[in-house]
This record gives C-alpha cells, structure tokens and sequence, in this order.
C-alpha cells in the first residue's frame, strides 16, 4: 500500500463508516424471524420433493440434500456442495 493511498483513507474516514441501523423492536425481530423459518420450512420442503435428475442437474448430491431436508427450521441452511 502506498503513502498516498494511506493518507486517503486518513483524510476520508466517512468513507469507511457504514450508517447505524435502525433499532428494531422485539415484535419486529420476531416478525422477521418468523419470515425467515418460514422461508426455510419452504425451501427444505421444496428440496425434498425433488428427484434424483433434478438435484444432480443443480449440482447437489441427494445425501446431502437429505441431510439438509433433515434438519430443523431454526437451523441455517447448508451449502449443498
């Protein structure tokens, strides 16, 4: 790195500063949480009902799409790679 491009970030320190986020509400988080496993629920089902052609044309294996469709809905989503 260079002086110059050190000095830039020395003189520009907004530009490096990401606004605050707005303080949600508990209601709120909870609502959002909600649509996320919802989201979840969905996707996992969607990977179940899927057959042997259609997960090996996306490129997952079927271990690990059943893997993944056996988990609970508050857990993340895996990768399927």
């Amino acid at each position: 790195m260079s002086v110059q491009s050190r000095n830039s970030f020395v003189h520009e320190p907004h530009r490096l500063a990401t606004p605050a986020a707005p303080r949600l509400t508990l209601a709120q988080r909870m609502a959002e949480m909600f649509v996320v496993w919802r989201g979840r629920i969905a996707a996992r089902r969607y990977l179940a009902e899927l057959d042997a052609r259609s997960l090996r044309e996306a490129g997952i294996s079927p271990a690990a799409a059943a893997y993944e469709c056996g988990k609970p809905f508050w857990q993340k989503m895996g990768t399927l790679r």
